[in-house]
């Protein structure tokens, strides 16, 4: 959910198929902890925020301020499409880090993060996260890893969107084959 560009990661050149245009897809899976080492870097620089169930965090194409380190609560990763028919990418708990690309690269978020209970995060404006990565240099490796990482999982789901046949697919729920990189549907 780091990505910029993940739009266009998600949907390939032409959209991946008519699902993300007629139908809410579900959730692709978690978002992925923050290593300790950056996750305890962000958290002591970072501005306590309190956000209610229902609210977001931030929304697609608002210019990124910054980077979320969820501590307590769920939220979820919304790629916008027709009311009611968007692509749910990732939720987040717990050590998850929202943003991160899109701060980086001073670009616009490309999702909308929805609260999906009562969340506690720490809030890491860019300038911070740049002045942390220029003074220690270790942590932007490991930010790089985690982008690697769900960047190669987001292809995963990319090619099972592009293959699968089923209108009501929950991303790999309608697959006998969950799991697997194939993308194959039954």
């Amino acid at each position: 959910m780091m990505f910029g560009g993940l739009v266009e990661l998600l949907r390939g050149d032409c959209a991946l198929n008519p699902l993300i245009e007629s139908t809410a897809v579900g959730d692709a899976g978690w978002a992925q902890q923050a290593p300790e080492e950056l996750a305890g870097a962000l958290s002591a620089v970072g501005v306590l925020r309190h956000v209610e169930g229902g609210e977001r965090l931030f929304s697609c194409g608002e210019a990124a301020t910054g980077v979320y380190l969820i501590l307590k609560g769920r939220a979820r990763a919304v790629l916008p499409g027709l009311p009611g028919r968007e692509l749910v990418c990732l939720t987040a708990g717990p050590g998850s880090v929202l943003g991160l690309h899109s701060a980086l690269c001073a670009k616009s978020y490309q999702f909308d993060v929805e609260c999906l209970e009562a969340v506690e995060a720490r809030y890491v404006p860019m300038e911070q996260i740049h002045e942390l990565l220029r003074v220690r240099p270790e942590l932007g490796l490991l930010a790089m890893n985690m982008m690697c990482n769900e960047l190669s999982a987001l292809k995963v789901t990319r090619k099972h969107l592009s293959n699968c046949t089923n209108q009501a697919c929950g991303l790999f729920g309608c697959c006998t084959k969950q799991g697997t990189a194939s993308g194959d549907c039954v």
